[in-house]
């Protein structure tokens, strides 16, 4: 889960690391993976929905 997801694709992509899948809008947020070394993906999210450490 990232706040600016944006800023976050850009600093994975500015390190070589690899996005899996392309950007989908979901209506709980915006969702894409990125390659781990071990090579199984980790999905990554932008949430829309207010978050539990925000309350």
């Amino acid at each position: 889960m990232c706040d600016d997801f944006g800023a976050q694709l850009g600093e994975l992509r500015a390190r070589g690391d690899e996005i899996t899948r392309p950007v989908s809008e979901q209506r709980w947020g915006r969702l894409t993976a990125v390659r781990l070394p071990s090579g199984a993906e980790l999905p990554l999210y932008q949430p829309r929905h207010p978050v539990a450490h925000s309350l």
